[in-house]
């Protein structure tokens, strides 16, 4: 028996109070699995929000059921999916003040380039995705990632030498 809610009940209190009462339990499995409060923060968040959308399958009373299966579920993927896509942490990334201006010329170039360029660029030379990989993510064929990424490295090298810039 799934129960269904008529169009005329008021679901915003339902769901505020289901997400009052619960939102610590998710919140404490969330952080028990991944060791971060902000990826907790986010798999709580993501819960909730599949909750709101599946209404219709979440059986009255067994609410907290529901979200504890759904955020058991949301951890394992996430890390399903930081070990399959390894990202250097955050705090490790932020460049000091002079590394920074080193590299503000570097920084412009690609900034400068229209959002299909610099997303190729980014999801390939920082996340080390394929072009194979970065067609299904971007829902593209493999030659339009390989012409985008030829497209943005002449225009960067066309912005950075027209700047007198020269590596090495």
């Amino acid at each position: 028996y799934i129960y269904e809610y008529s169009k005329e009940e008021d679901l915003s209190l339902d769901i505020a109070q289901v997400y009052n009462d619960n939102k610590n339990s998710v919140y404490r499995l969330a952080f028990t699995y991944l060791h971060s409060r902000a990826e907790a923060e986010d798999i709580c968040h993501n819960v909730f929000i599949k909750m709101i959308e599946h209404k219709a399958s979440v059986f009255p009373g067994k609410e907290k059921a529901w979200l504890l299966t759904v955020t058991a579920n949301e951890c394992k993927n996430w890390l399903k999916f930081q070990k399959r896509h390894k990202c250097e942490e955050l705090t490790d990334t932020i460049p000091t003040k002079e590394a920074a201006s080193q590299d503000t010329d570097i920084l412009e170039a690609v900034m400068s380039l229209s959002i299909k360029e610099r997303t190729v660029i980014y999801l390939y030379y920082y996340e080390g995705y394929t072009t194979e990989e970065l067609a299904g993510i971007l829902k593209i064929s493999g030659s339009a990632v390989r012409s985008r990424l030829e497209r943005a490295r002449k225009h960067l090298k066309f912005k950075l030498e027209g700047e007198n810039y020269h590596a090495g």
